[in-house]
């Protein structure tokens, strides 16, 4: 290729013609899946087959460990899945839609269903104990005011009316469900957590 090559019209015509094919050809190829990576990573969309419906606590926080292991005067989280929820004695109506929706959940898992225990964190208020024998009989209270529901409410940090959170087997606060979650997300989450889990 000479001088004269490089400074004919017609050949830089068609060069820059050609490189504009190339560039369309690859964003032929290479757009879709710059959009698809930039929607999934920039929250805009996730697929339906996304394991999570609650939100992964990232890193997992860790319960002290006397709490964990239910030594500061609390039951133990170690050895099982914990739905844990926090909320006055009152019980108003998303602590009830919450208590409601951890029970038929956790019957829902069948023979898993031992694996998991519901907690509830009581801030404060009068427990209607009578109901709580009827309708939730086999959940576990604790009472925020003592060191071990201190310390806990403590490390949980705000949450919000009717939020259920997952403690793991390990004694990690892992996962926070919205309140309103629908049971069957609920399920679907717990499910597969115990699918692959080979503890608790």
């Amino acid at each position: 290729m000479n001088s004269r090559t490089l400074d004919d019209p017609e050949f830089l015509k068609r060069r820059r013609r050609g490189r504009l094919q190339l560039l369309l050809v690859a964003a032929v190829f290479l757009g879709p899946l710059a959009l698809a990576f930039a929607m999934y990573y920039g929250g805009l969309w996730q697929p339906a087959g996304r394991v999570e419906h609650g939100r992964l606590i990232l890193p997992p926080l860790p319960l002290p460990e006397a709490v964990a292991r239910g030594e500061a005067g609390g039951p133990a989280f170690v050895g099982h899945w914990t739905l844990l929820l926090v909320a006055p004695g009152e019980c108003p109506p998303p602590c009830r839609d919450a208590l409601h929706a951890s029970r038929q959940t956790r019957r829902a898992l069948g023979r898993d269903m031992d694996r998991v225990h519901r907690l509830w964190l009581v801030t404060g208020g009068t427990l209607d104990r009578a109901w709580l024998e009827r309708e939730h009989p086999e959940l576990i209270t604790l009472d925020a005011a003592t060191p071990a529901g201190s310390e806990l409410l403590q490390m949980i940090g705000e949450v919000r009316p009717g939020e259920l959170l997952l403690i793991d087997p390990h004694g990690n606060l892992m996962m926070r469900f919205a309140p309103g979650l629908g049971m069957r997300d609920l399920h679907s989450d717990l499910k597969r957590l115990l699918k692959v889990s080979r503890i608790g």
